[in-house]
This record gives C-alpha cells, sequence and structure tokens, in this order.
C-alpha cells in the first residue's frame, strides 16, 4: 500500500472524524477502499496497522497531529486530540492534484524512501 494515501487517509480520518484514540481511528479507516482492497488482499493485515501505527507516531512527533504516544510493555497506546494548524496546512496540501508527482520527484531526487519522516519533509518543501 502507498504510504502516501496511508499519510493522507490518516489527516483526512481525524480532520473529518476526530477519533480520539488509535483504535477509533483503525475503525475508522474501514471505510476507505484503500484498506478495504488491503483486506481482501492476501497481505497480513498486521501489516497495514503497523504502517497506519508507525504513520501515526511519525506525525504525532512531527507536530501535524495532537496526540500522546504511551509506550506500555506489549502495547503502544495513542491518544488523539486532532490535527495541528500545520496538519490542516498538509491536507490542504495533499488535496491539489499534482502533488504525489512532486513529492516522488522531491523524494527520489534526495534518493530518500517513502516514510512519514521524508513525506512530511517533502510536502514542507512545498508548502513553505
Amino acid at each position: 500500500m502507498n504510504k502516501l494515501d496511508i499519510y493522507k487517509m490518516i489527516l483526512e480520518i481525524i480532520s473529518e472524524k476526530n477519533p480520539k484514540d488509535f483504535q477509533e481511528l483503525l475503525d475508522d479507516t474501514q471505510k476507505y477502499q484503500i484498506v478495504k482492497d488491503y483486506i481482501a488482499s492476501d497481505n497480513p493485515n498486521q501489516f497495514l496497522i503497523q504502517d497506519i501505527q508507525d504513520s501515526v507516531i511519525g506525525m504525532i512527533n512531527d507536530g501535524l497531529i495532537s496526540g500522546i504516544i504511551s509506550p506500555l510493555k506489549y502495547v503502544t497506546l495513542i491518544k488523539i486530540n486532532g490535527l495541528t494548524i500545520e496538519g490542516f496546512q498538509y491536507l490542504k496540501k495533499l488535496k491539489e492534484d499534482d502533488v504525489e508527482q512532486q513529492v516522488k520527484a522531491i523524494l527520489q531526487t534526495n534518493d530518500q524512501p517513502m516514510n512519514s519522516k521524508t513525506l512530511t519533509q517533502a510536502l514542507a518543501s512545498l508548502i513553505f
């Protein structure tokens, strides 16, 4: 699954549905076609959940999502307070038509993998 699609989906869900925690966010992802397609495939769902969790943690650390990360022995609890002003700016930019190609070009130029941190950096260079 495309990391940029996950990134955009997370921002959209938090903006529109305002989930209070990670489990509520996961429940809201079930309505998106990309998630339905992934679940219908033979890939283990655990990979999708881990990708979403890693993205949310990265976006909290990058200041796009206001939230609290509480690592426990067997799980990581994530409380979500909503998007920050920066998060709304990134979501607005992601809704533009050609942004995916621009982000991919920036990542290729800098020879960076696509993950939450590099996506945030690439989008920041387009916004600011």
